[in-house]
């Protein structure tokens, strides 16, 4: 069974009336072979948001997404679609560095009315990668850098692209793989999902190495 590790990028906004839209889907396929695990395929797709179609200033400098990289792209159901069909009909496991992700990609399922069914097996792997080297009892959530660091891997590429997130998230994967518990599910099984913030406004010393804690010191600086 193929794993899919995949990174979404959306949209940042000060306007509450407009919530965060996915831009940026990236993903590679991980399976397995006689030398172990690698990487046989990857995905990319820009996506046009439906709401705001204009990216903001602060989007840009934050992803490095241009507005001529989102005119050319498609709207979130046809980009779903390119997505499920690359990942193919087998049974797969999904894989994303942290819950936001996968609420967003349900949340927009839902505002486009499409089906949850497809988001199946999905996993957490900051969540486990995290509980794993927790020290001295303390939980503490790690960023993707940080968690490549402690591999002793380089970043490969620029962060904050759909990509080249997923390529390292994948790197991490691949190198920990012994480590990781992968679970089974269902999205349309869930019930009661709500939004959750998808970049948070914490100062804490272990968002330094998050994107979302970098995305709170890129406002504070300009307020």
């Amino acid at each position: 069974m193929p794993y899919i590790i995949y990174d979404l990028e959306f949209t940042v906004s000060r306007n509450t009336r407009y919530s965060s839209e996915i831009i940026d889907i990236g993903a590679v396929k991980v399976t397995e072979g006689e030398n172990g695990l690698s990487v046989s395929d990857t995905f990319h797709t820009y996506v046009r948001p439906s709401n705001k179609s204009v990216l903001s200033a602060d989007t840009i400098q934050f992803t490095g997404i241009t507005q001529k990289d989102i005119d050319a792209a498609p709207l979130f159901p046809e980009a779903l679609n390119q997505f499920i069909a690359w990942m193919g009909s087998e049974s797969y496991y999904m894989c994303s560095w942290g819950p936001d992700d996968r609420t967003k990609l349900i949340s927009h399922c839902r505002t486009h009315q499409l089906d949850v069914a497809w988001i199946t097996n999905h996993n957490d792997l900051q969540q486990q990668w995290s509980r794993t080297m927790r020290r001295e009892g303390k939980f503490r959530q790690l960023g993707l850098a940080q968690a490549l660091e402690l591999c002793g891997i380089e970043f490969d590429g620029t962060q904050h692209r759909a990509l080249d997130d997923a390529i390292n998230t994948a790197r991490v994967f691949m190198h920990q793989f012994d480590q990781f518990n992968l679970e089974t599910n269902c999205a349309a099984d869930d019930e009661g999902i709500t939004s959750k913030v998808v970049y948070s406004s914490s100062t804490e010393d272990d968002d330094k190495d998050s994107p979302f804690g970098n995305l709170a010191h890129l406002f504070k600086s300009k307020d």
